[in-house]
């Protein structure tokens, strides 16, 4: 029973830091595509460690920021998508 819950936890610590790895790259592709500035995030909740157990309390400012980005985005593409439309119609008709 002990090497289950041994087990489990250490599966959930690898799957926490490849979330962090991926969260990294999203940020450092993001950075790199838009030449925006790197911000500073502070997380005020973070995961805790109580005897071996993870509690996770609320989202991390972080995962919402990516999620607003990323909703920005597609509306930004979804505009330019229109545009580049318009623009191929407008030039059939010349």
């Amino acid at each position: 029973m002990k090497r289950i819950e041994e087990k489990r936890l250490q599966e959930e610590e690898k799957k926490r830091q490849e979330e962090e790895v991926a969260q990294q790259k999203l940020l450092s592709e993001n950075n790199a595509a838009h030449g925006s500035d790197i911000m500073d995030v502070e997380t005020s909740e973070q995961v805790n460690l109580d005897k071996g157990k993870a509690i996770v309390s609320g989202s991390d400012p972080l995962v919402l920021k990516l999620q607003e980005d990323l909703a920005a985005r597609k509306a930004e593409q979804e505009l330019l998508k229109e545009e580049v439309k318009n623009l191929t119609e407008s030039q059939h008709h010349v």
